[in-house]
């Protein structure tokens, strides 16, 4: 073998066993299920295929058990200048996620005293606890309880007006882009103003501690130059949007603190002219070019004259969402029936399976030999596609399926370019190794160029597109990328070797159509 074949030899091997090893052997192995998956399916489906679970998020104004702590300092200090035996006290109801609870629970020796309390209006129904230099306020009600005597209930809650008026359209907006920022998962996120909670659809989850670990998990921003991590986003104190009247654009303030400042100051002045990407995770958020040095802790980023006033806020809102602004529950989790019926499924997919085995048939068929080979490309394809959406824990529903059967027709589009430009050396009296190298040189172009062109249209749906539609394009995207590697690699590759082995032999059994 050719030494310049063999690593593209071992390059496919190796993509060929990696993908199996993780995508497809798991599917048959439980252990490796577990291993890889926590027991999850390897290839997980989408709403209209398998369903998946709806959540219910709705504010949760519990406090922390420190407040409670001081609440039940000051009322136990007013509860004793009533000359009142001290009553015990408990935490109301079970701890979140986030350590708070609904309230206390006093009991006090008799009854007699209970009543005295809640006659001496000593629990107010107004409370505020300060939290640094910041003010909060408190909800509390009372109630006495009517089977056990001499206790009494009170619940503590924050105020709503402790949060911003928009705090559930931020928390909105902050779960979109963590759970459906690939475009992969294909989840619905709406915000019901009408109701005060915010509805969540996620295809292929099971269980609801999965689903509220995507929900609730805390962002991280970053800073990075060429790549590089250079700075966090913790000292970022504020990001706000606005308007340039100067320059006639949306824009960013951001607000760093001392610390922070100090160390923004030393990027922009270092690097003047060079991009600052903003990262969310691991997903870009923008990527502006420093302009000048900023000494402030104060800085400006302006979008482009395109971008509107609510874009702007929804950049900043996700520069600021190390946490959800609001504390949420779920108030109601339910699994979710596949929207398409399963017989409409199984015809389906059973239409897509008919299709493929006659495109398999036609390039047997038509072109002998390279037929076969473009054959073993296509299923090499497939499972590399496959695979991709396994390792990126893409969900597959039907418009994701439509856009890999695309990405098999733009693949047989390609393996046919290249072979009617070869059969054309052919004819023209070239050997097998030169009829090969020209047909592919020639095919080159003409290949990247179509396939461009779809990929253009795919970012644009990708972009604009929600749910369903960005999934389709996304799956697209995959589909032809990997289309293009199966004929301008794996289909040459395999062609090669065979020719090598055999030119004379191969020409023969290679017969010319048309």
């Amino acid at each position: 073998m050719r030494r310049d074949l063999r690593w593209k030899v071992w390059l496919i091997v190796g993509l060929v066993c990696l993908v199996a090893i993780y995508a497809v052997v798991p599917m048959f192995s439980p252990t490796l299920k577990q291993k890889f998956f926590k027991g999850q399916d390897p290839l997980r489906r989408g709403l209209d295929l398998k369903g998946g679970l709806e959540v219910i998020l709705a504010p949760d104004y519990r406090v922390e058990k420190r407040v409670l702590t001081e609440v039940q300092f000051h009322l136990l200090t007013a509860i004793n200048k009533l000359e009142i035996k001290e009553p015990s006290v408990t935490l109301l109801g079970k701890a979140n996620d986030n350590n708070r609870f609904e309230g206390l629970v006093f009991q006090f020796a008799s009854q007699e005293d209970a009543e005295r309390v809640l006659r001496g209006k000593v629990i107010k129904e107004k409370l505020t606890w300060r939290s640094g230099v910041e003010e909060k306020k408190l909800k509390v009600t009372t109630q006495m309880s009517r089977t056990e005597p001499g206790i009494i209930k009170v619940r503590i809650e924050e105020d709503p007006s402790n949060f911003p008026a928009d705090a559930l359209y931020q928390a909105k907006v902050i779960i979109a882009n963590r759970i459906n920022s690939t475009g992969l998962s294909e989840t619905v996120v709406r915000l019901d103003k009408s109701k005060d909670r915010i509805e969540v659809q996620l295809p292929g989850i099971k269980s609801q501690e999965e689903a509220e670990r995507l929900i609730k998990s805390t962002g991280r921003l970053n800073f990075r130059l060429n790549g590089k991590i250079v700075m966090f986003g913790t000292d970022l104190e504020d990001a706000q949007a606005g308007f340039n009247s100067s320059e006639g654009k949306n824009v960013i303030h951001l607000k760093f603190g001392k610390a922070g400042a100090k160390q923004f100051e030393k990027i922009t002045a270092e690097h003047v002219n060079e991009i600052l990407a903003i990262y969310l995770d691991e997903e870009e958020l923008m990527a502006p070019i420093i302009s000048e040095p900023i000494p402030s802790g104060d800085a400006q980023i302006s979008l482009g004259s395109g971008a509107t006033l609510q874009e702007a806020k929804d950049y900043a809102i996700l520069m600021k969402s190390g946490a959800l602004p609001i504390s949420l529950r779920s108030v109601l989790v339910t699994q979710v029936a596949p929207t398409l019926g399963t017989e409409t499924v199984r015809l389906s997919l059973m239409a897509g399976t008919i299709g493929i085995i006659l495109v398999l048939l036609f390039m047997l068929f038509f072109y002998g030999l390279m037929g076969l080979v473009a054959d073993l490309a296509l299923l090499i394809y497939t499972l590399l596609v496959i695979g991709s959406l396994v390792v990126f824990r893409g969900v597959l529903t039907l418009p994701g399926v439509a856009g890999l059967i695309l990405g098999i027709g733009m693949a047989v589009d390609a393996n046919i370019i290249i072979f009617e430009g070869i059969k054309d050396e052919v004819r023209s009296g070239k050997g097998m190794r030169a009829a090969l190298k020209t047909g592919f040189d020639r095919a080159y172009v003409t290949i990247l160029d179509s396939n461009i062109t779809t990929l253009i249209i795919a970012a644009v749906l990708s972009y604009f597109g929600t749910g369903a539609v960005k999934g389709f394009a996304v799956t697209l995207t995959i589909s032809i990328l990997v289309s293009m590697f199966s004929a301008l690699v794996v289909s040459r590759t395999l062609l090669e070797i065979w020719v090598d082995k055999s030119p004379d032999k191969f020409l023969t059994k290679y017969t010319v159509r048309g």
